[in-house]
């Protein structure tokens, strides 16, 4: 009977235990692929949905459609699936908060359906300690309704019962009801990397009783989430509660995990996960992926139950986003600063030229180049110097006549006709101090290319190879390696280190681009190519008090007159961001940009004085006060006389005094 297909139907529906109508099954794609742990993290249009206090986190318009098939695969034939619309708009610019609307519709064969209409409004409430405090409320318009079938008018058709061929009082009585319903949130960002939020749905509980003498009221569902985050992933636990059709409350504990990975030139791909555990033998597994660019987001998700319903298998979600609006001048700006500063570090600072005289170059072929040489530049960073070349090739048939780009060129094809790639440049010495040197030749400046390559022979003496570009290498630049005489050479495992951070600044992971130039810092704290780094790394953070103190370290260090002019520019863009960025209550303790506390950098002295104590040391030896510093590591030395870093540091400084 239909009717009965009905009731089983909408009980096996439920992502959780089963309960009634309207029930969290969440929507898009992206949230369904980490478990529907969002609530914490509530960074897009769908956070209507799971959380409205993220709305206010948007600061772009942006639209969001989804569409899933649940529970697919059942018996019985039943068809589940569902869909949303959503939009969100910030209200100048998200200083007065976003508003947002949306609609949620869950079908069932053309015999039920559920639709969800939302209004939204979340905005930044308060500054609470280091941290911001985001509340959020919606107002919904649920309505239920059955379709047409005989089963209303003849609910008990079976001889020998009484009461046989009755109406059903509930199926042939109004076709449809409706309730208002409301859901509230709050989202608290603090320490730049850690959030903490509630969301309670249904909270006025409305009743959704098909008969108008019924009382069906909606439990409330509960959901507490924490978020760790960086720029490039999210963790994400957790806790959903309502109450069971039993009785008692239901509890789900789910743990996610996402990741993104950027791409140059093609966008950010990302993949996410999640288990999810309960009661009543509740199991599920989730996973995703998506894409993204600054304008369109495509995503995917499978959740798959453990337990359950035998007779199912993975429920599929799609899901798609558009971001609209240009950005603001501060982003704008901000992302020129950031792109000036990578080109800087490679050396490529070239601009569009039209073709011919008079005629300026269209829009389409001005991106297009910067696609081009923005690719080839992460071809470079990654030691593919013969795929670079035949990138930089098609960017040079759009500015023939651009002289910088034309000598990029040459110095690329000398490289790439000696050394197609190098494999092992983040794990081989020899092969990162080789690449530093092709990189430093890239960007023009032939004596460190000579120093960095004659280091890489001095490290292989009977590697031909090497030995061969850096004779065919001083030849090019005109510098002999004799001039360096015995100098020191650089050590092997900052070597590998600055070229992993070059790696991850150009591929935009700037939090891996710091910790590894902390680490070439620790063994040479006056690299300025690694001051360098952090200063554009940390820019990019929006740690502004950091990146000015390295840069202000680079310039210092910094021997060429042209050079330290672009470095005077940078410290005042960075002056000027750090202007408009609202100001919060000072830690405590403002560390050196060595030991930024705020990123997860994993410190090598464990007890949390003795970390105090060595980045204090740095600071002091970085503003070349060595007898302070040379106290501080010999104060560690005797609580921990084992400590490596304090150790290396108080041979070094000794080695200054003397």
């Amino acid at each position: 009977m239909k009717a009965l297909l009905l009731a089983a139907a909408v009980l096996v529906a439920a992502a959780a235990p089963a309960r009634a109508a309207f029930d969290d099954l969440g929507v898009g794609a992206r949230a369904p692929g980490m478990g529907g742990a969002f609530v914490a993290i509530a960074d897009d249009v769908y956070t209507l949905y799971y959380n409205p206090a993220g709305l206010a986190l948007l600061e772009r318009p942006q639209l969001g459609t989804s569409y899933s098939v649940l529970y697919p695969g059942l018996k019985d034939g039943s068809n589940l699936s569902t869909s949303f619309l959503a939009y969100a708009h910030p209200l100048d610019e998200g200083r007065n908060g976003t508003i947002g609307t949306g609609w949620n519709s869950l079908t069932l064969n053309g015999l039920y359906r559920e639709d969800s209409i939302y209004l939204g409004y979340g905005r930044r409430w308060a500054n609470v300690g280091d941290g911001d405090l985001y509340t959020g409320l919606n107002l919904k318009h649920l309505r239920s309704s059955f379709g047409s079938f005989p089963e209303a008018t003849n609910a008990v058709p079976t001889g020998g019962v009484t009461g046989g061929g009755r109406t059903d009082p509930v199926l042939a009585g109004s076709s449809g009801q409706s309730a208002i319903d409301s859901d509230v949130g709050a989202l608290y960002r603090f320490d730049k990397h850690y959030g903490i939020a509630l969301d309670i749905m249904h909270l006025n509980a409305p009743n959704v009783s098909m008969s108008g003498a019924g009382n069906d009221r909606l439990s409330q569902v509960i959901k507490l989430g924490f978020n760790y985050r960086s720029l490039l992933s999210n963790l994400a636990i957790q806790h959903d509660t309502q109450r069971s059709p039993a009785g008692p409350r239901d509890h789900t504990i789910t743990t996610a995990a996402e990741r993104w990975f950027p791409k140059t030139f093609l966008g950010d791909f990302g993949i996410r996960g999640a288990l999810s555990v309960g009661l009543r033998d509740y199991k599920q597994m989730s996973f995703g992926a998506s894409y993204r660019t600054r304008r369109l987001g495509a995503d995917y998700s499978m959740s798959l139950p453990i337990s359950g319903p035998a007779t199912t298998v993975a429920a599929h979600r799609i899901g798609l986003s558009f971001r609209f609006g240009r950005q603001t001048e501060d982003e704008e700006s901000l992302e020129m600063v950031l792109e000036a500063m990578k080109q800087f570090k490679s050396g490529q600072r070239i601009e569009m030229r039209p073709k011919t005289g008079g005629v300026t170059a269209s829009d389409t072929e001005r991106r297009t180049l910067e696609e081009m040489l923005a690719q080839s530049r992460s071809l470079e960073s990654r030691a593919k110097y013969a795929q670079a070349l035949e990138t930089m090739g098609v960017a040079l048939t759009l500015a023939p006549a651009d002289k910088a780009l034309v000598e990029r060129y040459g110095r690329l094809s000398f490289v790439s006709q000696q050394i197609r790639e190098l494999r092992e440049y983040q794990t081989d010495p020899v092969q990162a101090s080789l690449h530093l040197g092709i990189m430093s030749y890239l960007a023009g400046d032939g004596t460190k290319a000579v120093q960095n390559v004659s280091e890489a022979a001095g490290m292989a003496p009977a590697n031909k190879e090497v030995g061969g570009f850096l004779a065919q290498l001083e030849i090019a630049t005109g510098v002999s390696r004799s001039v360096f005489g015995k100098a020191k050479v650089m050590d092997r495992q900052a070597a590998v280190a600055l070229t992993r951070a070059n790696a991850a600044l150009e591929e935009g992971d700037y939090e891996e681009a710091v910790n590894h130039s902390l680490a070439v810092l620790r063994v040479e704290p006056d690299n300025a190519s690694a001051w360098e780094n952090l200063g554009t790394a940390y820019f990019a953070l929006k740690q502004y008090d950091d990146s000015m103190k390295a840069w202000n370290r680079a310039y210092q260090l910094e021997k060429s007159p042209a050079i330290r002019t672009a470095i005077r520019g940078y410290i005042k863009s960075v002056t000027r961001a750090k202007e408009k960025t609202p100001e919060r209550a000072a830690p405590v303790q403002v560390a050196p940009p060595l030991r930024a506390p705020a990123l997860p950098v994993r410190p090598r002295i464990s007890p949390q004085q003795a970390s105090s104590m060595y980045s204090l040391a740095l600071d002091h030896y970085t503003r070349r006060e060595f007898k302070e510093a040379k106290a501080l590591l010999e104060q560690i030395l005797e609580g921990d006389p084992e400590n490596v870093e304090a150790s290396k540091a108080l041979r070094r400084v000794k080695e200054e005094l003397q």
